[in-house]
């Protein structure tokens, strides 16, 4: 059984987010049996990270909040999903908050030297959806900030699906994006 974590930072529930992702998932259980934890961050309540550099010292959050669940599910993961659409160039705030409050893996790793996912073989996808057209950088600082998370949280990228012009071109008339979402689902799979 493989546990694939997504880490949804839409705050629509049945958005083109979620519709991508499940795309993914239904390519990833023709792969395996797959065991799904879906963390809905626009639910979750999340502080944003204060610079205290508490977790300098202990590689613990000081802060008390629903990011605890979310490292406990962060660790325990095979694989991990991360989606968000894109305002302004940007992933999501909601998104934005709990790769921020990841500031505890950085410090374990660098700092402790503690290094909770060395020799795991985790991969990762980010999928980035926007509704304007297409233009240039749309997801390029999205991706960059994904691949440092992923890093972060000793997960190899193994892609990105950016979608833009979704305000336009809806996903219903997209099949060949949907194609795309279904094979990195077992892609994902494939990985580990």
């Amino acid at each position: 059984m493989v546990k694939v974590l997504v880490l949804l930072g839409s705050p629509r529930v049945h958005g083109t987010n979620s519709l991508v992702v499940g795309e993914v998932l239904r390519g990833a259980a023709a792969c395996s049996e797959v065991e799904v934890e879906k963390v809905w961050l626009n639910q979750c309540k999340l502080t944003p990270c204060q610079a205290c550099d508490s977790c300098f010292k202990t590689g613990r959050c000081r802060l008390q909040d629903d990011m605890e669940p979310v490292y406990a599910a962060i660790v325990a993961a095979d694989a991990v999903i991360l989606a968000a659409p894109i305002y302004f160039s940007g992933m999501s705030a909601q998104t934005k908050v709990m790769i921020d409050r990841c500031q505890p893996f950085w410090s374990a790793k660098y700092i402790m030297k503690s290094d909770a996912f060395a020799g795991k073989k985790r991969p990762g996808l980010f999928i980035a959806t926007g509704g304007q057209p297409p233009y240039e950088g749309q997801f390029t600082g999205s991706e960059h900030v994904a691949s440092l998370f992923f890093k972060m949280i000793g997960v190899k990228n193994i892609g990105s699906l950016t979608l833009p012009d979704l305000d336009a071109r809806p996903l219903s008339k997209r099949p060949t994006d949907l194609e795309r979402a279904f094979e990195l689902g077992k892609l994902l799979i494939q990985s580990i």
